[in-house]
C-alpha cells in the first residue's frame, strides 16, 4: 500500500460540472482537472495529476498539512493542525483515503486528497504511476 496526492483549487462553481467529476462517457472525465465525485477516482486521472507518491502515511500527511496550509493560513478553528494530522494518519493507516478542502474566499475553494493506492473501495483501478 502506498498513497497518492491530488490537488485542486478553484471556482467552486465548476463543481456542479458533474460529467467531468464522473468518468462516464464523453464526459470529459479523464482531461478535467476537477475533483472527482468519488475520492478513489483520482486513480483513474492521468499520472500528470498526482502531486506525489508516498509509501509512509505520515509523509503523505506532512505534504497535506503543508498544501492545506498555504490555502487555509488561519487553519480550521473547528479542529487544531495537530488533531487533524493524527487522524489523517489513522485513516490512511486504515486504508481510508483524507480531504482536506475548504472554501478560499467568495466562490473560490480549495481541495487537497491523499489516495489510498490499491483502493480498498476500487480494487480494480490500477496505480496511476506504474
Amino acid at each position: 500500500m502506498h498513497f497518492h496526492g491530488y490537488e485542486w483549487t478553484g471556482d467552486g462553481r465548476l463543481l456542479a460540472k458533474e460529467s467531468e467529476r464522473r468518468p462516464i462517457e464523453g464526459g470529459g472525465f479523464g482531461l478535467s482537472g476537477l475533483p472527482p465525485l468519488m475520492t478513489g477516482w483520482w486513480l483513474l486521472r492521468p499520472p500528470a495529476q498526482v502531486r506525489g507518491t508516498w509509501e509512509a502515511a505520515a509523509d503523505a500527511v506532512e505534504w497535506l498539512a503543508g498544501r492545506y496550509g498555504e490555502h487555509s493560513p488561519g487553519g480550521d478553528p473547528w479542529m487544531p493542525i495537530e488533531a487533524r494530522r493524527r487522524c489523517a494518519v489513522a485513516q490512511l493507516t486504515e486504508a481510508s483515503d483524507v480531504v482536506w478542502s475548504c472554501w478560499v474566499s467568495g466562490s473560490r475553494w480549495s481541495g487537497h486528497y491523499v489516495i489510498v493506492c490499491p483502493n480498498k473501495t476500487w480494487p480494480q483501478l490500477t496505480c496511476p504511476v506504474s
